[in-house]
């Protein structure tokens, strides 16, 4: 009596053992000498006993758990020499970035410190194929230029800035070299250096407006009802770095002007149009003449930090920067203000060289005519104020950058001023407020006492549209 119920175990079994084979599970290559479960061909297809049972559905497949590893020793440290000489890392020839300073491609993501700080759009100006290095002393300058020769780089020219207390060398970058991948591996290779690539930054002016307000609202709105007398402000100390002033105008007459270029003398800016941005803002705050000066009495520095070429037209460039602030570091007595009024990206030697300043004067700069969240640097480093531009009904300049770095608002459409060649227009952008604050900051005991004195503009409270508000102008007494 067993053999039948046997063979009928043996019957039922059939499907189950074909549905298992069919699904490739483990059984499948349990043959010694048979072929891996994965190259097996699939078992075929058994019919169903006729008056059994459906076949039941192959449960799905379970991988066995994988058995642990051996430890793996790890492996002995590498030593990677040193760049010879002799044999630089192949670079391949450039290539444009994308991405927009002042409307304008930007050259790369900026590093990860800065990444908080938003910026607009870059404007395209032509990189600059030359690198610049922080050292101590001239020793250490000279061994940094025969570590770079491994690089293809060559020297331009160096400069000792005794007041800053470094000396800073500029260096050529060969055309074949990709200016990314030559910062990447620079970084790499000396990550304690103090080095960047050189960058350009433009004047942050708009276009010439209609003649629509009187000359002196932007004054007025601030709480100076009458011009200012010649002597105000006198015994303050202005600085400002910006392009060629025209000091000789009738206008300055009687001023205490102070105009000094920096630029090497073949980039000497030499257009009709290139004393245009510089004498203007120099009138806003001395004019004796046709402007009503901000601060006449008031002793002006004007740093020239713009020249020309034919590549980038009107510009200035870090390693011409540096030089101004090392001429700011040695005056005695300090600047009260500083005004900036260019903008562009940011830059890890000046911002190193702003934080040792700010100790000892104030820095003013323009936001930025990008009409976008985020201020343009050197407005946008700690302890620079920024500062936006609003018209004649106090609101917010349409072009005027915003944004949580923005400290004040000061008139900035249509500000009455003067042209390299003497002739008035008005002007508008941040550039043309940013004077207003200098010569605000100038007056007040501080600039937590400015920021205090602010009228308040805008949601209530400190608001990224107009920062802590209008800047209040006194008048002198």
């Amino acid at each position: 009596m067993r053999q039948p119920w046997l063979l009928l175990a043996l019957v039922l079994s059939l499907p189950l053992q074909a549905a298992s084979d069919a699904a490739g599970g483990p059984t499948s290559s349990s043959v010694p000498g048979g072929p891996p479960a994965s190259s097996a061909p699939p078992a075929p297809a058994v019919p169903p006993v006729p008056g059994g049972p459906a076949p039941t559905p192959a449960p799905a497949p379970v991988v066995p758990a994988a058995t642990p590893a051996a430890p793996v020793a790890a492996p002995a440290p590498v030593s990677i020499p040193p760049v010879a000489p002799s044999a630089p890392a192949a670079i391949p020839p450039p290539r444009r970035a994308t991405g927009s300073l002042l409307d304008q491609p930007m050259l790369q993501a900026p590093p990860q410190q800065w990444r908080g700080v938003v910026q607009p759009p870059t404007e395209e100006l032509p990189p600059l194929r030359e690198w610049l290095v922080f050292s101590r002393n001239l020793a250490e300058a000279e061994q940094q230029r025969l570590a770079l020769q491994a690089f293809q780089l060559s020297i331009l020219r160096r400069q000792q800035l005794p007041n800053l207390q470094r000396v800073l060398s500029v260096y050529r970058i060969p055309a074949q070299l990709d200016l990314e991948q030559l910062e990447e591996q620079l970084r790499r290779q000396f990550p304690h250096w103090q080095q960047e690539l050189n960058q350009r930054y433009r004047p942050l002016q708009l276009p010439d407006a209609a003649e629509l307000q009187q000359r002196n609202w932007g004054q007025r709105a601030m709480g100076r009802q009458q011009p200012a007398a010649v002597d105000c402000g006198k015994g303050k100390l202005l600085a400002m770095l910006d392009g060629p002033v025209n000091s000789a105008l009738s206008e300055f007459a009687g001023a205490d002007l102070h105009y000094q270029s920096l630029p090497p003398a073949q980039y000497l800016a030499r257009s009709s149009e290139a004393a245009r941005h510089g004498t203007a803002l120099a009138a806003l705050l001395v004019g004796r003449e046709q402007v009503a000066g901000l601060l006449p009495g008031a002793r002006l520095q004007a740093l020239g930090i713009f020249g020309e070429d034919r590549t980038a037209g009107l510009h200035t460039r870090s390693d011409w920067v540096i030089a101004a602030l090392e001429q700011l570091a040695g005056l005695q007595p300090a600047p009260q203000a500083v005004n900036l009024s260019f903008g562009g990206a940011h830059s890890r030697l000046l911002a190193e060289l702003f934080e040792q300043l700010a100790a000892r004067m104030d820095f003013v700069a323009a936001a930025g005519n990008d009409g976008q969240a985020g201020v343009r640097y050197p407005a946008a480093y700690p302890g620079v104020l920024a500062v936006g531009a609003v018209d004649a009904r106090l609101r917010r300049l349409r072009q005027s950058n915003f944004g949580r770095h923005l400290a004040l608002v000061a008139p900035g459409e249509d500000i009455w001023t003067l042209d390299g060649n003497g002739q008035g227009f008005y002007a508008s952008g941040t550039s043309f407020a940013a004077p207003f604050v200098s010569a605000a900051l100038a007056l007040a005991p501080s600039a937590e006492a400015l920021l205090a004195q602010a009228r308040d503009l805008g949601a209530s409270g400190r608001d990224e549209q107009y920062g802590a508000g209008l800047a209040h102008l006194p008048g002198c007494r």
